[in-house]
């Protein structure tokens, strides 16, 4: 049973990689860009047969040398092109190449997520008792954030900062720096002030990192 099960996972394994199939991890673009989604070293023949789908609705059809569905632009030798990219042409695009008697000779899946660049960020300040709340905005689910102290990257991580004004020294400015897998941006430089800071001054700044399970407080 064992030998059985083996075999058949050895052959799957054979026509995956015979085929071309696989599904890609997400390939990010930016809006207004241009994709290119192609059959790698697979020639596209006079005769064969070829179909595009995106998120699994048709949108290309060509068998032989005639053209049933033409939602997208193909290449020549059966290549997908995306212009002028916008976020709705996001999503799962499957191709796939037939010879002229039916038999499957190459199929291609790529995810391609389109991202829109990310926009310069503020930082808002905001005095609170025994410190001051430091807020990057605007955030969005695929951006991340870093946090700048006097030109130093710090190791924080979320987009709320609060500093401990026995920890704010006059002269201290912070940036935040908002990434995406497209595009980054950073805010300009902001000095808190706020009437209770204090004299006492460390070598490390205690930081509370907020996010919607509660707090946790890291030093750095």
């Amino acid at each position: 049973m064992l030998q059985n099960v083996t075999i058949t996972l050895l052959i799957n394994l054979i026509f995956m990689f015979s085929t071309g199939t696989f599904v890609s991890s997400c390939t990010y673009k930016a809006v207004g860009g241009k994709v290119v989604i192609s059959f790698d070293d697979a020639k596209l023949q006079e005769d064969n047969e070829l179909r595009w789908t995106h998120n699994k609705q048709r949108v290309y059809l060509k068998k032989g040398s005639q053209i049933k569905l033409n939602k997208l632009n193909v290449s020549e030798d059966g290549s997908l092109i995306l212009e002028n990219v916008q976020k709705d042409k996001s999503g799962e695009y499957k191709g796939i190449i037939y010879d002229a008697e039916g038999k499957l000779r190459k199929e291609t899946v790529q995810q391609l997520c389109v991202l829109e660049p990310v926009p310069e960020p503020t930082v808002m300040v905001e005095c609170v008792e025994k410190g001051v709340n430091l807020t990057c905005s605007p955030m969005s689910k695929t951006e991340v954030v870093s946090w700048m102290k006097n030109g130093i990257k710090t190791n924080a991580t979320h987009a709320f900062l609060h500093v401990i004004s026995s920890e704010l020294k006059s002269g201290d400015n912070f940036s935040c720096t908002v990434s995406n897998p497209i595009s980054k941006n950073s805010a300009k430089n902001v000095e808190p002030v706020c009437s209770d800071t204090g004299p006492v001054y460390q070598n490390h700044l205690t930081y509370i990192l907020h996010d919607n399970t509660g707090f946790d407080e890291t030093n750095f």
